[in-house]
């Protein structure tokens, strides 16, 4: 029994000694590897106008609404509004968040089988579907129901479906409103109930429908002008949903470049409405809260939108269009750095894609510039990369950011010598790698040789003991 211990302190010995000495070459080849960091600086680059585009325009149609903005979903501009800050009750517009986060979450072919959560909380005078207990229902019928007749059952019925309860699924349209970029929007319901604590403002429901016209399938539906339900598991009869929005069903108020939007209303928040629409590739989105009127809602907001395409004008920015700009910026760069052992390495443009100005200014012409006030390059620097301001300025004077030329200096000689280093490193790692293994095979057969012969040396003991413990008789 001692003899087996004793082999199998020197199998343990072997094995510690191998994964000791694995371990003590890796951490010396570890102390031979250098870490890198970046250190990246970016400019940031957004949208050149704060605010409003036009804070006091001329000739504006009167919009009969508390708050109320236009947006370019474009070039993410607001041109026109008034409080389009200020928190307000949306009534059913609120829905489009709803909706959005079914397109996102589930398919129109899932089911829901609907439950008294579902409908019996909702007052007696908001607007119904009238799906019953244990109905069974599919998420396309429900988001038909919702963006065609407001259908407060089918938004719950949405929001217990992604989420459980509807408790938790306001959760969830609270951060996807944060995600959006929303600063001023608390919901407290999935349906748009007003209880005094459900707000948001015109600002914020302009991002929700911009990223709700993301998806066709919002548009198409919006914008129909009729879904028939067939009969379900409870009730017998099609339920037929005309399109109660009056750009879609009206022809006195119709408007042929809306693209998909919804309307609302509650006495706490009066007549609300928010649309988009397009017009010679360019995307508007229009918000009302608190109108005082249910028809002229429409009007007026057709009316601001064919202001706004006719008076503001939104441009795609080309790259090829300055880059007479780009060589004359680079050429002083290089003509600055002569004699030096300095040299341009990369040289990229970053832009808006889009920009939106007055019609007048944009008829009169622009040039473009770029900026290299308090630019200084640094003789000593390895590398270094500048950030240069692009600007495009008009007739007027007006002047706007629109990107920035980014140009990276580097230290030849420098860079030379680095990779000299980089290289000598390589060969001294791999030469120390050899170096390593070498004695890692030697030191494993050194101890496989002493093994071996510990071995016969216990094999022959063992013999001599057994034939002295078994003398032969003769």
């Amino acid at each position: 029994m001692r003899k087996k211990h004793l082999l199998w302190r020197m199998c343990s010995f072997l094995i510690a000694f191998t994964i000791l000495f694995s371990a003590f070459s890796s951490s010396l080849l570890a102390d031979g590897e250098e870490q890198k960091e970046s250190n990246n600086q970016s400019s940031s680059l957004q949208n050149p106008v704060e605010g409003l585009l036009d804070p006091n325009p001329s000739g504006l149609p009167i919009p009969g609404a508390e708050s109320y903005l236009i947006y370019d979903a474009l070039s993410d501009t607001m041109l026109i509004g008034y409080q389009y800050d200020m928190k307000r009750a949306p009534a059913a517009i609120s829905q489009i968040m709803t909706v959005l986060l079914a397109l996102e979450n589930l398919e129109f072919s899932d089911t829901i089988t609907i439950t008294k959560e579902m409908y019996e909380t909702i007052p007696e005078d908001y607007v119904r579907i009238g799906f019953s207990e244990g109905e069974v229902v599919t998420v396309e019928q429900c988001v038909y129901a919702s963006l065609l007749k407001s259908a407060n059952d089918a938004c719950i019925a949405l929001a217990v479906k992604i989420s459980g309860s509807e408790d938790a699924f306001v959760d969830k349209m609270n951060q996807r409103a944060v995600e959006l970029g929303c600063t001023n929007t608390h919901f407290t319901n999935s349906y748009g109930l007003s209880d005094g604590e459900n707000k948001t403002t015109c600002q914020d429901m302009s991002l929700i429908l911009k990223e709700a016209l993301r998806h066709p399938d919002f548009s198409s539906i919006s914008t129909c002008t009729s879904y028939t339900i067939d009969p379900t598991n409870t009730f017998n009869d099609r339920r037929v949903l005309n399109n109660a929005n009056r750009f879609i069903s009206t022809p006195s108020t119709a408007y042929e470049y809306y693209i998909g939007g919804k309307t609302g209303y509650s006495a706490e928040s009066g007549y609300t409405i928010i649309a988009g629409a397009e017009k010679d590739g360019r995307r508007l989105i229009g918000v009302f809260l608190g109108a005082n009127d249910a028809e002229n809602r429409y009007l007026a907001l057709s009316e601001l939108f064919e202001y706004c395409f006719t008076n503001y004008t939104t441009t795609m920015i080309e790259e090829t269009e300055l880059s007479g700009s780009v060589k004359n910026a680079t050429s002083q760069i290089e003509n600055a750095i002569i004699g030096t052992n300095l040299k341009i390495s990369n040289s990229s443009l970053r832009l808006l894609e889009y920009y939106t100005i007055h019609t007048s200014v944009a008829n009169g012409g622009y040039g473009n510039e770029i900026d290299f006030d308090g630019v200084v390059i640094d003789p000593q620097a390895k590398t270094q990369e500048l950030n240069l301001p692009i600007y495009r300025t008009f007739s007027n004077n007006a002047s706007y950011k629109i990107g920035y030329l980014n140009v990276t200096i580097i230290d030849e000689s420098r860079i030379n010598e680095e990779d000299e280093t980089v290289a000598s490193k390589s060969d001294k790692k791999d030469t120390k790698e050899i170096i390593v293994t070498i004695l890692i095979v030697a030191g494993l057969t050194l101890l496989a040789g002493a093994a071996i012969f510990l071995f016969v040396k216990m094999v022959k003991k063992r013999r001599f003991n057994k034939t002295h413990r078994n003398p032969r008789i003769l």
